[in-house]
C-alpha cells in the first residue's frame, strides 16, 4: 500500500470501511489478550457501523486515505476519561489505528499531527489520551509529541471487563488536573 495518500475528515459514507478498519486493527492488537467474548463484545459496542454512525455527529474522526483504501484514523473529542477533572478547553485523544503492516511507516504520526491541528484540538489547554503500557511504538509517537505519562485510569470494554491503560497527558499551558493512580 502507498502512504502517499491524504489525511480528511470521515464521511457517513466511509462508515462500512471505516468500522471494518477499526475491528480489523484492534482485533491485531488486542485480539490475543482478551478472550473471543470480550472481543466481539468489544468490537460491535465500539467499532460496528452503527457505533461510527452516532460517533461521526458526536466527535471528530478524520481517516488517512491511498488509492481510495482506508490506511488508518485517529478519533477525537471532548475529554470523557474516567479519574481526569476535565477543565475548560481540555480535550481527548480518543483512538489512533493503522493498518498493522503499516505500523511505524508514520501514518499514525501524521494522522496525530493532523488532528492536533485540527480546529477542534488546536486550541486545547491539555489534550489527554489513554494507551495500553505495552503499546510502546504509540507510547514512543506520543511522547516524541510532548504527551507524558500522568498516570493510569481504568476503562470497560464491551462486555463489562474493567481494565487499566496508561494516562498521558499534552500540556499546553496549564497545571495537571488528573488524578490518575
Amino acid at each position: 500500500m502507498s502512504l502517499t495518500g491524504t489525511i480528511r475528515p470521515v464521511t457517513l459514507g466511509d462508515v462500512p470501511a471505516l468500522s471494518e478498519l477499526a475491528k480489523r486493527t484492534w482485533s491485531d492488537a488486542f485480539g490475543s489478550s482478551v478472550p473471543p467474548d470480550e472481543e466481539a463484545a468489544e468490537l460491535e459496542s465500539t467499532r460496528s457501523e452503527a457505533y461510527f454512525v452516532e460517533a461521526v455527529e458526536r466527535q471528530t474522526i478524520l481517516v488517512a486515505e491511498s488509492n481510495g483504501a482506508l490506511l488508518g484514523y485517529v478519533q477525537f473529542g471532548d475529554a470523557g476519561i474516567a479519574d481526569v477533572d476535565v477543565g475548560p478547553g481540555d480535550r481527548e485523544l480518543q483512538r489512533v489505528y493503522v493498518e498493522t503492516e503499516l505500523q511505524g511507516r508514520g501514518v499514525g504520526r501524521r494522522l496525530v499531527e493532523a488532528a492536533l491541528r485540527h480546529p477542534r484540538l488546536a486550541d486545547a489547554t491539555r489534550i489527554y489520551l489513554q494507551v495500553w503500557e505495552q503499546n510502546e511504538r504509540a507510547i514512543r509517537l506520543y511522547e516524541s509529541l510532548g504527551f507524558r505519562t500522568v498516570g493510569t485510569t481504568t476503562f470497560t470494554l464491551g462486555s463489562g471487563q474493567v481494565a487499566e491503560d496508561l494516562l498521558m497527558l499534552l500540556d499546553r499551558g496549564g497545571a495537571t488536573r488528573s488524578s490518575g493512580s
